[in-house]
């Protein structure tokens, strides 16, 4: 590599990660490193109760580690309060809950263009990449 060079920092970082759901219980999630950089995709698999959920959960700040790092984007989800977590998974995380979570009386593409009316981030994203929300919405 030469100096102009320089290792990309990951999209996701987890470090020396524990969790556990209720605070006398076992752990149920160990990760001592996890890292994905940009444009990296993964598949997570693995049987009923293995902690897939619970790592994605982790991975929107939705809930957060007894213990270790869970970096997203350069920020430090574990460090932050549940309002800067909400904010933070309003402009930078789509998430889908495993029990839906949509609101039965829009339509589907109103349920996906949602979190633009709650994000003016997000709704500028979606506009630099499609005409508009609807279309963006069909594209993801």
């Amino acid at each position: 590599m030469n100096g102009a060079e320089s290792i990309a920092e990951p999209v996701v970082a987890l470090r020396e990660l524990r969790f556990r759901w209720h605070a006398e219980g076992p752990d149920v999630l160990v990760l001592d490193r996890l890292e994905v950089q940009r444009g990296e995709r993964l598949f997570i698999e693995g049987p009923s109760g293995s902690g897939k959920s619970t790592l994605l959960g982790l991975l929107a700040g939705v809930t957060v580690p007894r213990q270790g790092e869970v970096q997203v984007l350069g920020t430090r989800l574990e460090q932050l309060g549940g309002v800067a977590r909400d904010h933070f998974r309003a402009h930078h995380i789509g998430f889908i809950f495993q029990l839906f979570n949509l609101i039965p009386y829009l339509s589907i593409i109103d349920n996906v263009t949602l979190p633009c009316r709650f994000s003016t981030r997000r709704r500028q994203r979606a506009l630099a990449r499609s005409l508009n929300l609807a279309a963006e919405a069909r594209r993801v």
